[in-house]
């Protein structure tokens, strides 16, 4: 992403194949992030995260789609932030149960 200029409180985290880009979105009071890459990649999303939140709290994790490279951090960031909302598309809850 290099050249282009996001607003303030909205942060890429870019990866190569087989994961996907990672954004954190930094809130006055929340903090979201879409996608939590591929399971191979949770602890570099994982620390990627805590140290752009500063010690905060990550409040809600929106899942785009179930895919592995998707999804696969999820639990790493659910172990790290006890209270993480986690979101996944409509109907693909039976998916993961």
């Amino acid at each position: 992403m290099t050249g282009i200029q996001l607003p303030n409180g909205i942060q890429v985290f870019e990866r190569g194949w087989l994961s996907s880009n990672n954004i954190l979105f930094l809130g006055s009071a929340s903090s979201a992030l879409v996608d939590s890459g591929y399971s191979t990649h949770a602890e570099l999303t994982a620390g990627l995260v805590s140290a752009a939140l500063q010690q905060g709290p990550l409040d809600l994790l929106l899942n785009t789609h179930l895919h592995s490279d998707h999804c696969g951090g999820n639990a790493a960031l659910q172990g790290n932030y006890p209270e993480l909302q986690t979101l996944i598309p409509p109907g693909h809850a039976s998916l993961v149960s």
